[in-house]
């Protein structure tokens, strides 16, 4: 983590963290609309002024017409689908959320802060957690697990191997969807299973792999697709990815009756590009970790069950035969085609220990052919999330703590409504039966256990919908396995008469009164949801419910070549037939059980929430229906959950560990304390200037009603905690010192007693070995031995020596790295031109400070030799008589800048403040004269007060015209004769 001491203090906070101060809001806590003041609105819905539907509706109303899709219950998150991209999930937005207070005020709401609480809790608390995902189809429930995955992997370790894990875990996303989700006509991308995701974390608070539990794959869609709707995408993308071409089967969805259900045109969805999708996914199972064998396994058994759609069969006196089989199907079942009419039209019994086969007429044969189409993607599925357990479950061994995530299909109310749309429901009953418990009841439950004064509220409790579906022996799901396991002739609407009897008074369940009742359809009931009144269609309920699947099929996949297919049905091997006699458990009976087990998962965990909300049915951006919406603030108990939040307190904690925690905020109690915890709680509440009005003493516990109460807690905590650090890292450094310095610095004293005496004063002395946290001291040492080692060797000169070496310093400083050939290994030699007419001039204009022959560019680019003489304030270009002429003289005032090439040559430009009169010199026999000629410039120009800019430039640019324009630039060459000198051919620079 970015900053582990404020993580550490979101673990301690489970509660609204927007301001709350009685009931009023602060400005941090409030959106302000576009709209003038009835378009406020506030991020936590506990800050409202009056709580009711129509305040709750118009607040997510308000903030989602803002691009603010989140809000606020408490620690519950309410998320809108925006039904567009937003640019809220990138690397910046995660660094915001990232490590602050839970629900941090000062930032807008987000489903970041919610993973971030959770992700801390689970790490510096080691406490098992779980986000609880809920809303109706279409509402963005997998986007918003998506996002807290996202966040998870963002935040937690990036070591080579934890980078692994991770990219393992979000790659079975695309897997998942593809396998599991569909087109309906809500949501283009909804699913029809329910998933349940262990993120499972090491030791180290970092992702060391996952398991996923799921629930109740539609496999009836494989067969059949109402109108709009699609099968699984798996199905489209293997046609559209160019898999369907190397399994040679057709590549026209159109074409297959499993594919055509929803009508023309409804195997294509806007905005989804199913082949890319397919490449999405193959590189999904590649990065989970299955192998080139499991792929093409898998791929064959969905072209098998597209294949098996297409298969047709035809009446005869005894039976039927399959009338059509496509050529390509007995190679992806991996079975020979021989066997797979008979296994079709046949249905093997085991009587009395003997296998007897009887026929089937071409309506059983249909039916029989798509069960088989129905288990068979249902137990490719299952073999699919199992292999992905396999790959990236981790050790047990290896498991501190997991973050569990519930992505479950939401609550359906459909034209027809048949078994699916019933399990579904319930496990939407089930898991709002677990919210109350958890976010209503439970909390009034614990205020009065720990004889907390409040005021109770009032809330609905669906338990009674519940007991009506799943009670035994007297339960719809009960009178549904007794009617479909019981002899003789069975139908839906026995069961319908067996339900009309049993719940006749029941106020949750409704059906028709007689014939003469025309309330409700003919073979329906209709069940009072907490979400809404469904009616459901019996037509079906007894055949899915059983679902059974004939001997003949079973031993046909058993057969298989397929690895998939032969490990996924072993009831197909007929040497188990005669022992095999208990009855496998009916798909509604293992419904409730894995629901039930699904609960006992989630009581084990810290629950966080996010309840989804479905803004339209038309999937457009910035419209809400308004009746939809109120529907879901209703079915989703959020106005209750408001009123509980805002009569109850916003952090809880044991005596114990609240007093473990803050003990060190009051100096009565930190660092002993002898009295009783219970006062040391007072004591520090006191010592904190909070009065008994913002908490109370529970039994067990203490409670803290406002969010900023924490907040000042944590704050003075932090502060704290940094004092003592302090205090640790100064007493440390202190121990290090005793330990490693004094060491060092003694043997270094040892190495350098002498040193004066030493010739060569210490220069090949070698340096003791240290500690790495010494590097900077050794550095600082070096630096005052080499200063010290320099003035020694400096005042061992004489003052010419001196002069010489400062002017070396100044060349080094301009030229160093910069012109070719240039080094003070070279020497620094200063030799004197000898001229006989020097003297008369230098008695003339003064002392020469430099004096050298040169050859001047003419401004016809003429090289025309001269003598160049420095004295104190000028510079003299004069010919062979060293006479002076007005136009031959550069004050070195007025001289702004000198430049100089990179290159092995002679060449200066001296470039005047006045346009047209720079001066272009070729300085010297040799490159070496050019450094002596610059340091002098320019230490005589300091002199004068007068600064000059020398540069080093590859094209030199000069203007010696006489003329404000004219600006030429001088060319470089490497002169190919390989002559060493300076040369100077029509504007070009030879040099060697």
């Amino acid at each position: 983590m970015s900053n582990p001491r404020i993580s550490r203090t979101n673990s301690m906070i489970r509660g609204s963290g927007h301001s709350l101060a009685g009931n009023r809001a602060n400005r941090n806590s409030i959106m302000q609309g576009s709209h003038g003041r009835g378009a406020a609105a506030v991020f936590d819905l506990v800050l409202l002024e009056e709580i009711t539907e129509d305040s709750v509706c118009h607040n997510i109303n308000a903030m989602f017409m803002n691009d603010m899709i989140y809000s606020y219950i408490g620690n519950v998150v309410i998320s809108v689908n925006p039904f567009r991209e937003l640019p809220i999930y990138d690397k910046a937005t995660i660094d915001k959320y990232r490590g602050r207070s839970a629900f941090d005020p000062k930032l807008s709401p987000h489903i970041f802060a919610l993973a971030d609480n959770v992700f801390n809790d689970m790490r510096y608390r080691g406490r098992d957690q779980v986000v609880i995902i809920s809303g109706e189809s279409g509402a963005g429930k997998t986007e918003a697990s998506k996002k807290i995955m996202q966040y998870v992997a963002a935040v937690s370790g990036s070591t080579e191997k934890v980078n692994e894990v991770k990219n393992k875990l979000l790659n079975t996303n695309p897997v998942l969807e593809a396998f599991g989700n569909a087109k309906t006509v809500r949501n283009d991308n909804s699913s029809r299973f329910g998933k349940y995701m262990d993120i499972q974390f090491d030791f180290h608070g970092e992702p060391a792999g996952g398991f996923i539990t799921t629930y109740l794959l539609e496999k009836a869609r494989v067969i059949r697709q109402n109108e709009g709707e699609r099968n699984f995408h798996i199905f489209y993308q293997l046609l559209a990815g160019g898999e369907a071409a190397k399994l040679k089967i057709p590549t026209d969805a159109k074409s297959y009756k499993y594919l055509s259900g929803g009508g023309p045109g409804s195997e294509h969805v806007k905005g989804m590009n199913d082949a890319e999708w397919f490449r999405e996914m193959v590189k999904g199972l590649a990065a989970v970790g299955f192998s080139d064998a499991d792929r093409k396994a898998m791929f064959e058994v969905l072209g098998a069950i597209l294949l098996l759609g297409q298969v047709t069969f035809k009446g005869k006196a005894s039976g039927c035969d399959a009338n059509t089989l496509p050529p390509q199907l007995a190679t992806l079942l991996g079975v020979p085609e021989a066997a797979i009419g008979p296994a079709l039209t046949h249905n093997t019994v085991v009587v009395n220990r003997q296998s007897v086969a009887s026929h089937l007429n071409e309506a059983q044969a249909v039916a029989a052919r798509d069960t088989l189409a129905k288990a068979m993607y249902d137990r490719l599925f299952t073999w699919v999330y199992t292999r992905i357990n396999e790959l990236i479950a981790a050790p047990k061994a290896q498991i501190k703590a997991v973050i569990g995530v519930l992505d479950i299909y939401g609550f359906e109310i459909l034209t027809v409504n048949s078994f699916e749309q019933f399990c579904i429901n319930y496990c939407n009953e089930k898991l709002q039966q677990l919210f109350i418990e958890l976010t209503l009841k439970q909390e009034q439950d614990e205020y009065l256990s720990e004889g907390i004064t409040w005021h109770p509220v009032e809330y609905f409790n669906n338990k009674i919908i519940c007991d009506l579906v799943e009670a035994r022996p007297t339960g719809i799901v009960a009178l549904l396995d007794e009617e479909s396991i019981r002899p003789g002739d069975k139908t839906d609407a026995a069961w319908l008469d067996k339900m009309r009897t049993s719940f006749a008074s029941h106020k949750h369940f409704v059906t028709r009164a007689g014939p003469q009742d025309r309330s409700l359809p003919e073979g329906t009931f209709k069940l009072v949801h907490y979400a809404g009144d469904v009616v459901y269609t019996v037509n079906g309920f007894l055949e899915k419910n059983t679902d059974t699947l004939f001997k003949d099929l079973s031993r046909l996949m058993f057969s298989s070549k397929n690895a998939i297919l032969h490990d996924q049905f072993p009831e197909g091997d007929e040497r188990t037939w005669q022992g095999a006699a208990k009855r496998p458990p009916t798909a509604g009976k293992a419904f409730v059980t894995s629901m039930q087990a699904m609960i006992d998962t989630l009581n084990t965990k810290i629950p966080s929430y996010v309840r989804c909300i479905k803004p339209n049915h038309r999937k457009t951006p910035k419209k809400i229906e308004d009746d939809l919406l109120r529907h879901q603030v209703k079915y989703l108990g959020l106005v209750e959950n408001v009123r509980v939040r805002r009569a109850g307190f916003c952090f809880r904690e044991t005596i114990e560990d609240f007093f473990w925690r803050y003990k060190l905020l009051s100096p009565a109690t930190y660092p002993r304390w002898s009295g009783a915890v219970r006062d040391g709680v007072i004591q520090i509440m006191n010592d904190m200037g909070l009065n008994r009005s913002t908490y109370q003493l529970g039994k067990t516990k203490v409670f803290i009603k406002n969010p900023t109460s924490v907040f000042r807690l944590e704050e003075e905590r932090d502060v704290k905690i940094e004092q003592i650090v302090q205090r640790l890292q100064v007493a440390w450094r202190l121990y290090r010192i005793r330990k490693d310095i004094r060491a060092y610095y003694n043997e270094l004293l040892a190495k350098f007693k002498d040193v004066a005496k030493d010739p060569r004063l210490g220069a090949r002395v070698v340096w003791p070995k240290h500690a790495k946290s010494l590097d900077d001291a050794e550095r600082c040492l070096k630096r005052i031995y080499k200063n010290w080692w320099a003035r020694k060797k400096v005042l061992a000169l004489s003052e010419e020596q001196r002069a010489l070496m400062r002017l070396q310093l100044i060349a080094h400083t301009l030229l160093a790295n910069k012109k070719k050939g240039f080094s003070l290994k070279k020497g620094f030699p200063l030799l004197p031109l000898q001229h006989p007419k020097l003297a008369e001039f230098t008695a003339a204009h003064g002392p020469a400070v430099y004096a050298v022959e040169c050859f001047k560019m003419s401004r016809k680019g003429v090289a025309m030799k001269r003598f160049v003489v420095m004295t104190a304030e000028h510079i003299y270009k004069t010919d062979a008589s060293f006479a002076v002429k007005g136009r031959r003289v550069m004050p070195i005032k007025e001289i702004s800048s000198v430049s100089v090439s990179p290159h092995c040559d002679c060449m200066v430009v001296l470039r005047s403040i006045h346009p047209g009169q720079d001066s272009v010199l070729l300085v010297g026999v040799s490159s070496d004269c050019v450094p002596q000629f610059l340091a002098l410039l320019y230490v005589t120009a300091r002199a004068l007060g007068h600064k000059i800019e020398i540069g080093v430039e590859d094209a030199m640019k000069y203007n010696n015209s006489n003329k404000p324009t004219g600006e030429k630039a001088m060319q470089f060459r490497e002169n190919p004769t390989g002559v060493a000198g300076t040369y100077w051919r029509k504007g070009q620079v030879l040099y060697a």
